[in-house]
């Protein structure tokens, strides 16, 4: 099984339930980092180190911030400051990487919950000064929660894995791999797939939901050497780069040739973009643009495919301009054109992707559609 979009890995995750050998990747690191933890099969010594690192933790008091980034006192309050820092310094204390992973992942979560950005949306919002004066709150805290309910989710996982008779002494018997990458550039793997089970973003990440933004602070906390060497992004300087370099992120110069090429593979777009006037295009151009990264994304998926394959896609409708874009219709006309025919379509609600309280990009979608393709 193949999920060029992995996210938070839960086809991945699904898939080692099944004994099915499974790549991942994300071109945000932060979903590389959780993808790690999550397919890691963790022996008793994180039960054994976690019991450690409560009995330091409790112990800290040192007020040394040891960290810093442009704007670093907007988004943290001194006191959240210094109680991160106590953290983050017990964990790169940490000898075992995939333990420190865990603690970062986290760390990440306990960052969301403390920093002065508002979790109603993905788009970074400074909280009011009123609000901020009157959060009181302890990251040490939060940290000893997090850790405790996902060590008590890992081992349920593993024990499920244990009963079907998938992990041997601590490991997983089949083969899976979680990598960073962009995938509209290549996949990096050398196997070949008969499954594709995967959700694309709706849309481009500034106009949709921006995971990037929603990245940026925990990732300023977590060293880039641990969670993969190989990351050649500059996510730490620059809010919107996760987001820009994502499907539909950056803006095309050859437009015309592009859009001559897609509306040559779907006419459902072409009939999208032309009900634009001349004023409205910009906001067309960037669904095409999208539209175009992902059937250049699907090329390269279909690169690591054997004949005869399925491919699983969830997707979702969104409007632009008060215009609805059927990305469902879309993607099916595309990959006729790559000689992949529809074998079943599913409705579903719009239950486990995980969405601002606020945001309103979530209130113009209510279900999502499951394709199901064949090649």
């Amino acid at each position: 099984m193949i999920d060029p979009f992995m996210g938070a890995s839960n086809t991945i995750i699904t898939s080692m339930r099944y004994g099915i050998n499974s790549f991942g990747q994300d071109i945000n690191p932060l979903s590389l980092l959780i993808s790690q933890v999550k397919t890691n099969i963790y022996s008793d010594d994180l039960k054994v180190s976690f019991s450690n690192f409560q009995k330091r933790l409790n112990r800290v008091r040192s007020e040394k911030i040891n960290i810093s980034f442009k704007n670093i006192d907007k988004w943290f309050k001194k006191e959240v400051q210094i109680e991160l820092s106590q953290i983050r310094r017990l964990i790169l204390q940490e000898e075992n990487l995939f333990i420190r992973k865990f603690y970062w992942v986290a760390l990440a979560e306990v960052i969301r919950l403390t920093s002065n950005d508002r979790t109603s949306t993905f788009k970074m919002h400074i909280r009011t000064q009123e609000d901020i004066n009157n959060r009181k709150l302890s990251p040490k805290q939060y940290f000893i929660k997090i850790s405790q309910r996902s060590i008590n989710d890992i081992f349920e996982v593993k024990n499920k894995l244990i009963e079907n008779n998938l992990v041997e002494n601590d490991k997983y018997i089949f083969d899976v791999k979680v990598a960073w990458g962009d995938s509209k550039e290549k996949l990096n793997t050398e196997s070949k797939h008969n499954l594709l089970v995967t959700s694309p973003p709706y849309g481009d990440n500034h106009t949709t939901v921006t995971y990037g933004q929603f990245s940026y602070l925990p990732l300023q906390w977590i060293p880039v050497t641990d969670i993969d060497e190989n990351i050649s992004m500059n996510y730490l300087d620059v809010i919107q780069e996760i987001d820009s370099r994502s499907l539909g992120g950056k803006n095309k110069s050859d437009y015309t040739v592009i859009e001559k090429e897609m509306f040559s593979k779907s006419k459902t777009l072409k009939c999208f973009f032309n009900n634009f006037n001349l004023e409205e295009r910009k906001k067309a151009r960037k669904v095409v643009n999208f539209i175009h990264d992902l059937d250049v994304t699907i090329d390269n998926v279909l690169d690591k495919m054997i004949p005869n394959s399925y491919f699983a896609w969830t997707v979702g409708n969104r409007t632009v301009n008060n215009r609805e874009v059927k990305n469902d219709q879309i993607l099916t006309e595309i990959l006729e054109t790559k000689g992949i025919k529809i074998f079943t379509d599913l409705d579903r609600e719009i239950l486990s992707k995980r969405m601002p309280d606020k945001n309103n990009f979530s209130k113009t979608m209510s279900k999502e559609k499951i394709l199901i393709y064949k090649s």
